[in-house]
């Protein structure tokens, strides 16, 4: 795989992407390996190893982030307390 021109030296970059709460890994037609998703920049891209925008996906993060873009389901006993 080539590496983002910002992983001049993948040896010694972490590769933040794949660790990232904005990165979708979702495929695009005719992407290649390494490619995906940026949904803060919206743009498809390459794995980078720099980034201005880079947020570590802890799970704590990605709940509340799904908690945004999905709502929340009530838990058994939350619905119909009537």
């Amino acid at each position: 795989m080539t590496s983002h021109p910002t992983c001049a030296d993948p040896k010694n970059k972490r590769q933040l992407c794949p660790v990232c709460l904005h990165w979708d890994p979702r495929p695009e037609e005719g992407a290649g390996p390494g490619v995906g998703y940026c949904a803060k920049k919206d743009i498809v891209t390459r794995i980078r190893c720099e980034c201005s925008v880079f947020e570590e996906a802890t799970p704590m993060k990605v709940e509340a982030r799904d908690r945004s873009i999905y709502g929340t389901i009530p838990t058994e006993g939350e619905e119909g307390d009537e």
